[in-house]
């Protein structure tokens, strides 16, 4: 199995003239005399700039052509490679890399970057080798989706016999940070899931109660279709899957596509990135979406514990009903202590979102409605979950959140 070993620290390098921000990045290829005196394309050297924040390990990806960067591409044969070189165009070290075909980007971790630093990386063809190991796997069951990493359970993703697909266990190194079924208040609040309607506040559907009867019954469900793609690495698991909404009379609210990527920065560090892209709504009221997570007994928040928000209010009641752009929940798990903190995304509608409506002590939940109007014909949410080991501080989370909102950048040679 691929280990998760940091890079070595790079020289700092200069700025050149032409930054693109990963994701929208237009790379040279650098060329190579090959023996009878032609050029030849076979690799592209990139630079990576921290920018302002420091970086701790984080995910980079941006989109990447092989077919028309490199002569000897044979697609479904070649792969991609990636070191960490220097100035001279030495290899430092070989780093982990993760292509993916299907959409066309190319992903690795940074290593650990300060601020205002910059690193050099050469991506090459790496012909016609075998697939590089697999770190991450994805095993799928009739009803539900183990994710190991390094063969040993990350999360397990419930998506048949649901009211709505969820996430439970998601283990941090001590034990899971969120609650499983069958709880002795509100069965419905199960682990880490997205939930639609509250209790049908202004006449939305309720998929969210999970009751047949009045007075919340009955309710409306997500149901699952299909998976679009199940993606194993070394550096990251993705599924994406279509899900249906429908009322509790079966009438059609939207379809949804949502892409869940699971990573770790490493053992005490580890994070699902969650997209969630729907039709509009066929309803009517408030139409709120919910991420939530219901926390593991053993914090036993809020009478032990750690809550805080990125606003540095302190406690469960003090970040009650209050807009921030992060909160974070920590406390007992097993024979340590964990922590889950849950991003919001400065894309999302009414940015930073409000934490706490229709939630219990002892659940967060982050609330965004769709608007009436959208800009285009599909709602966008965006989510980052990071699992810690220790508190919020502990996990330099502001920094994280930082690393998340503000993306690396790509400087071509």
């Amino acid at each position: 199995m691929t280990t998760n070993k940091q890079t070595p620290h790079p020289h700092q390098l200069s700025r050149r003239d032409f930054i693109a921000v990963a994701g929208a990045a237009a790379l040279v290829p650098a060329q190579t005399q090959a023996a009878e005196g032609s050029k030849t394309k076979n690799s592209v050297v990139v630079r990576l700039d921290a920018g302002p924040v420091d970086r701790l390990n984080e995910m980079v990806s941006f989109p990447v052509n092989p077919k028309q960067w490199f002569d000897h591409w044979q697609e479904g044969a070649s792969t991609l490679a990636l070191s960490l070189v220097n100035e001279r165009g030495e290899t430092i070290a070989d780093v982990p890399c993760q292509f993916e075909p299907e959409c066309g980007q190319l992903s690795w971790l940074t290593g650990r970057m300060q601020k205002g630093t910059s690193a050099r990386y050469r991506i090459r063809c790496g012909g016609e080798t075998a697939a590089p190991s697999k770190r991450y796997r994805i095993e799928q069951k009739p009803a539900h989706l183990m994710i190991n990493v390094d063969d040993a359970l990350f999360a397990r993703y419930n998506f048949l016999g649901v009211w709505k697909p969820y996430f439970w266990p998601v283990n941090g190194s001590a034990g899971s940070v969120v609650r499983g079924a069958g709880g002795a208040d509100h069965p419905h609040h199960t682990g880490l899931y997205l939930a639609y309607g509250g209790h049908g506040e202004g006449g939305s559907a309720n998929i969210w109660s999970d009751w047949d009867e009045p007075p919340y019954g009955p309710c409306g469900k997500m149901l699952h279709q299909r998976f679009v793609r199940l993606t194993e690495g070394p550096v990251y698991a993705e599924i994406v899957e279509e899900v249906v909404y429908v009322k509790g009379n079966g009438d059609k609210i939207l379809d949804e596509k949502r892409t869940s990527r699971l990573w770790y920065a490493d053992n005490g560090a580890r994070f699902l990135d969650m997209s969630f892209e729907t039709t509009p709504p066929l309803d009517v009221g408030k139409k709120p979406f919910m991420l939530v997570a219901r926390l593991a007994p053993s914090m036993n928040i809020p009478k032990e514990g750690h809550v805080e928000n990125s606003e540095g209010l302190i406690g469960r009641k003090e970040v009650h009903l209050q807009h921030a752009r992060w909160v974070d929940c920590s406390g007992k798990v097993g024979e340590g202590v964990n922590g889950i903190c849950i991003f919001d995304h400065p894309k999302n509608p009414e940015y930073p979102g409000l934490w706490g409506e229709v939630a219990v002590q002892s659940q967060m939940t982050l609330v965004h409605h769709a608007p009436d109007k959208l800009p285009s014909d599909r709602f966008h949410l965006k989510f980052r979950v990071c699992i810690h080991d220790g508190d919020n501080k502990d996990a330099q989370m502001d920094t994280r959140y930082q690393s998340y909102v503000t993306p690396v950048k790509i400087i071509s040679s």
